[in-house]
């Protein structure tokens, strides 16, 4: 069965980049900017890892990611946070994010951090 990522990117370009190295791995890709329709498919459950930007209009990522960490049937999804975020590490530690991508980041680099959240 096909691991399910949920991809939470406001800017449709890179949204667009990070679905298409995940579909052409092998992953089904839920790509949303809208962290009240995410937190919908999160609960459905129908989410295996998260990709989450840092920097969302309306709720930021820290904030989601903390929600996402904070609740019993949601937190033991893997969350990694991509962002430009000089502060990347120590908002990972903060929200109890599972790890983190820089932007710009390498793609193999980024499918990497990905095979090794999403192994069953």
């Amino acid at each position: 069965m096909k691991r399910k990522v949920l991809v939470i990117e406001d800017e449709p370009i890179i949204a667009e980049m990070m679905s298409i190295l995940l579909e052409v791995d092998g992953y089904n890709v839920i790509s949303l900017a809208d962290t009240a329709l995410a937190r919908q498919k999160l609960h459905a459950n129908e989410v295996d890892l998260v990709m989450l930007d840092l920097g969302l209009k309306g709720e930021d990522g820290r904030s989601m990611c903390a929600y996402i960490k904070g609740q019993d049937g949601l937190k033991h999804i893997p969350v990694i946070l991509v962002s430009a975020n000089s502060e990347l590490e120590q908002i990972k530690n903060e929200c109890g994010a599972d790890d983190h991508i820089a932007k710009p980041f390498d793609l193999d680099y980024f499918m990497q951090k990905v095979r090794i959240h999403s192994a069953a």
